[in-house]
């Protein structure tokens, strides 16, 4: 029983969050309309075209960016800094 409460409950913030945020064009992955095969095929019709593109794993290249340097660069321009 608690565990289909808690789908209702998931349910629930997952519609708040949906009302609550906005969806670039350029979005896809993880999402019901724009699933990543759609962009694998639009990618490979403009490699065709002769366009090139450079994908970058934002995650990483945050891990190899010193802390120290990017808390200071961060609160430089008036924002606060996560840990």
């Amino acid at each position: 029983m608690l565990e289909h409460a808690m789908k209702v409950v998931e349910r629930i913030f997952e519609r708040r969050i949906w009302q609550q945020i906005e969806i670039d064009d350029m979005q896809f992955g993880y999402m019901k309309v724009k699933e990543t095969t759609n962009t694998i095929l639009i990618v490979r019709a403009m490699q065709e075209k002769k366009l090139y593109f450079d994908f970058v794993d934002l995650e990483k290249a945050f891990e190899r960016f010193p802390r120290r340097r990017r808390k200071t660069l961060i609160s430089n321009r008036g924002l606060q800094a996560l840990a």
